[in-house]
Protein backbone atom coordinates (compact mmCIF):
# COMPACT_ATOMS: atom_id res chain seq x y z
CA UNK A 1 0.00 0.00 0.00
CA UNK A 2 1.23 3.72 -0.61
CA UNK A 3 1.07 6.09 1.82
CA UNK A 4 -1.27 8.19 -0.51
CA UNK A 5 -4.44 7.66 -1.47
CA UNK A 6 -5.94 9.76 -4.13
CA UNK A 7 -10.11 9.81 -4.63
CA UNK A 8 -10.75 11.36 -7.84
CA UNK A 9 -14.21 12.70 -7.56
CA UNK A 10 -14.95 13.55 -11.18
CA UNK A 11 -18.48 11.79 -11.94
CA UNK A 12 -17.17 10.70 -15.63
CA UNK A 13 -13.24 11.81 -15.79
CA UNK A 14 -13.48 10.79 -19.60
CA UNK A 15 -14.92 13.99 -20.11
CA UNK A 16 -12.76 16.23 -18.06
CA UNK A 17 -9.72 17.63 -19.38
CA UNK A 18 -8.48 19.07 -16.92
CA UNK A 19 -9.12 16.50 -14.30
CA UNK A 20 -7.78 13.90 -16.22
CA UNK A 21 -4.70 15.54 -17.22
CA UNK A 22 -3.22 16.29 -13.46
CA UNK A 23 -4.37 12.36 -12.91
CA UNK A 24 -2.16 11.15 -15.68
CA UNK A 25 0.63 13.95 -14.92
CA UNK A 26 0.33 12.43 -10.80
CA UNK A 27 0.81 8.88 -12.52
CA UNK A 28 3.65 9.47 -14.65
CA UNK A 29 5.78 11.67 -12.07
CA UNK A 30 6.38 8.04 -10.32
CA UNK A 31 5.02 9.06 -6.71
CA UNK A 32 3.72 6.43 -5.12
CA UNK A 33 0.09 6.75 -4.84
CA UNK A 34 -3.28 4.73 -4.74
CA UNK A 35 -5.96 5.86 -6.89
CA UNK A 36 -9.70 5.17 -6.18
CA UNK A 37 -11.52 6.43 -8.93
CA UNK A 38 -15.11 7.35 -8.27
CA UNK A 39 -16.51 7.31 -12.03
CA UNK A 40 -15.66 3.70 -11.94
CA UNK A 41 -16.52 2.64 -8.46
CA UNK A 42 -19.80 4.33 -8.84
CA UNK A 43 -22.40 5.05 -6.08
CA UNK A 44 -22.49 1.04 -4.84
CA UNK A 45 -18.82 0.80 -3.31
CA UNK A 46 -17.99 -1.30 -0.29
CA UNK A 47 -16.84 1.01 2.17
CA UNK A 48 -15.32 -1.72 4.41
CA UNK A 49 -13.05 -1.78 1.23
CA UNK A 50 -12.11 1.69 0.81
CA UNK A 51 -11.58 2.01 4.81
CA UNK A 52 -8.90 -0.45 4.46
CA UNK A 53 -7.12 2.24 1.74
CA UNK A 54 -7.91 4.99 4.07
CA UNK A 55 -6.04 2.99 7.26
CA UNK A 56 -2.61 2.35 4.92
CA UNK A 57 -2.42 5.73 3.67
CA UNK A 58 -1.18 9.34 5.83
CA UNK A 59 -2.41 11.68 2.87
CA UNK A 60 -5.60 11.47 1.83
CA UNK A 61 -6.38 13.53 -1.55
CA UNK A 62 -9.46 14.35 -3.02
CA UNK A 63 -9.15 15.83 -6.43
CA UNK A 64 -12.27 16.89 -8.35
CA UNK A 65 -13.63 19.82 -9.93
CA UNK A 66 -15.42 22.34 -8.18
CA UNK A 67 -19.33 21.60 -8.26
CA UNK A 68 -21.73 24.17 -6.96
CA UNK A 69 -19.32 25.09 -4.13
CA UNK A 70 -18.41 21.99 -2.94
CA UNK A 71 -17.55 18.64 -4.60
CA UNK A 72 -19.63 16.25 -6.84
CA UNK A 73 -22.10 13.99 -4.92
CA UNK A 74 -20.72 10.81 -6.20
CA UNK A 75 -17.35 11.84 -3.78
CA UNK A 76 -20.01 12.96 -0.92
CA UNK A 77 -21.48 9.85 -0.70
CA UNK A 78 -17.94 8.05 -0.63
CA UNK A 79 -17.21 10.26 2.35
CA UNK A 80 -20.43 9.99 4.07
CA UNK A 81 -20.34 5.90 3.85
CA UNK A 82 -16.28 6.15 4.39
CA UNK A 83 -15.97 8.68 7.39
CA UNK A 84 -18.17 6.95 9.23
CA UNK A 85 -18.76 7.50 12.68
CA UNK A 86 -16.78 5.00 15.29
CA UNK A 87 -14.41 5.22 12.09
CA UNK A 88 -12.97 8.82 11.33
CA UNK A 89 -14.81 10.48 14.37
CA UNK A 90 -16.65 10.08 17.42
CA UNK A 91 -15.62 8.43 20.79
CA UNK A 92 -13.83 4.94 18.93
CA UNK A 93 -13.53 6.51 15.81
CA UNK A 94 -10.01 7.54 15.39
CA UNK A 95 -8.82 6.41 11.94
CA UNK A 96 -8.01 9.50 10.51
CA UNK A 97 -6.41 10.83 13.32
CA UNK A 98 -3.22 12.67 12.54
CA UNK A 99 -3.66 11.78 8.78
CA UNK A 100 -2.82 14.74 6.08
CA UNK A 101 -6.18 16.05 4.39
CA UNK A 102 -5.23 17.33 0.38
CA UNK A 103 -7.86 19.14 -1.59
CA UNK A 104 -6.82 19.25 -5.12
CA UNK A 105 -9.94 20.92 -7.15
CA UNK A 106 -10.34 22.75 -10.45
CA UNK A 107 -12.83 25.53 -11.14
CA UNK A 108 -13.94 25.84 -14.10
CA UNK A 109 -14.68 29.75 -13.86
CA UNK A 110 -11.92 32.66 -13.50
CA UNK A 111 -10.40 34.03 -10.18
CA UNK A 112 -12.49 37.76 -10.57
CA UNK A 113 -15.51 35.67 -10.06
CA UNK A 114 -14.28 34.40 -6.40
CA UNK A 115 -14.07 37.93 -4.88
CA UNK A 116 -15.85 40.01 -2.79
CA UNK A 117 -17.46 41.70 -5.93
CA UNK A 118 -17.30 39.51 -8.22
CA UNK A 119 -19.79 36.87 -9.65
CA UNK A 120 -19.79 34.32 -6.63
CA UNK A 121 -19.97 37.41 -3.83
CA UNK A 122 -16.83 35.58 -1.90
CA UNK A 123 -13.61 34.62 -2.10
CA UNK A 124 -12.68 30.86 -2.83
CA UNK A 125 -11.55 30.15 0.52
CA UNK A 126 -14.58 30.82 1.78
CA UNK A 127 -16.72 28.40 0.73
CA UNK A 128 -13.64 25.22 1.77
CA UNK A 129 -15.04 26.02 5.79
CA UNK A 130 -16.92 22.32 5.58
CA UNK A 131 -13.61 20.60 4.27
CA UNK A 132 -12.18 22.34 7.19
CA UNK A 133 -14.40 21.22 9.74
CA UNK A 134 -14.36 17.99 8.30
CA UNK A 135 -10.99 17.13 9.34
CA UNK A 136 -11.55 19.08 12.28
CA UNK A 137 -14.02 16.51 13.30
CA UNK A 138 -11.95 13.86 12.31
CA UNK A 139 -8.67 14.63 14.10
CA UNK A 140 -7.17 15.41 10.81
CA UNK A 141 -4.41 17.83 9.48
CA UNK A 142 -5.85 20.12 6.54
CA UNK A 143 -3.43 21.49 4.61
CA UNK A 144 -3.44 24.27 2.45
CA UNK A 145 -5.68 23.59 -0.85
CA UNK A 146 -3.92 23.65 -4.67
CA UNK A 147 -6.63 24.63 -6.80
CA UNK A 148 -6.71 26.30 -10.65
CA UNK A 149 -9.19 28.78 -11.52
CA UNK A 150 -10.69 28.85 -15.90
CA UNK A 151 -10.32 25.41 -16.46
CA UNK A 152 -13.40 24.73 -17.78
CA UNK A 153 -13.11 22.94 -21.49
CA UNK A 154 -16.54 21.93 -23.44
CA UNK A 155 -15.87 19.89 -26.57
CA UNK A 156 -17.39 21.46 -29.81
CA UNK A 157 -17.96 24.53 -27.75
CA UNK A 158 -14.53 25.64 -26.76
CA UNK A 159 -11.56 26.52 -29.25
CA UNK A 160 -8.15 24.60 -29.51
CA UNK A 161 -6.73 27.62 -27.63
CA UNK A 162 -9.13 26.62 -24.93
CA UNK A 163 -7.78 23.44 -24.55
CA UNK A 164 -4.34 24.51 -24.79
CA UNK A 165 -4.75 26.94 -21.85
CA UNK A 166 -6.61 24.44 -19.99
CA UNK A 167 -3.87 22.04 -20.59
CA UNK A 168 -1.56 24.27 -19.91
CA UNK A 169 -3.30 25.08 -16.51
CA UNK A 170 -4.31 21.17 -15.49
CA UNK A 171 0.30 20.39 -16.02
CA UNK A 172 0.78 23.67 -14.05
CA UNK A 173 -1.63 22.24 -11.05
CA UNK A 174 -0.11 18.97 -11.49
CA UNK A 175 3.25 20.45 -10.91
CA UNK A 176 2.38 22.28 -7.59
CA UNK A 177 0.53 18.88 -6.39
CA UNK A 178 3.61 17.00 -6.49
CA UNK A 179 5.41 19.49 -5.12
CA UNK A 180 3.39 19.51 -2.18
CA UNK A 181 2.70 16.01 -1.98
CA UNK A 182 6.27 15.43 -1.98
CA UNK A 183 6.93 18.29 1.01
CA UNK A 184 3.83 16.08 3.16
CA UNK A 185 5.57 12.70 2.38
CA UNK A 186 9.34 13.94 3.83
Amino acid sequence: MSDILIVSGHPDLSTSLANRTILEKIGESGISAVLRRMDLLGWDFDPAEEQEYVKQARIILFQFPLYWYSFPAIIKNWVEKVFSHGFAYGSTGHALDGKHLLLSFTVGGSADHYQKNGQNRHEIEDFLYNFEQMAALCRMKYEQPVYSFGTAYIPGFSTEEDMKRVLDTADRHAQRLLKRLKELES
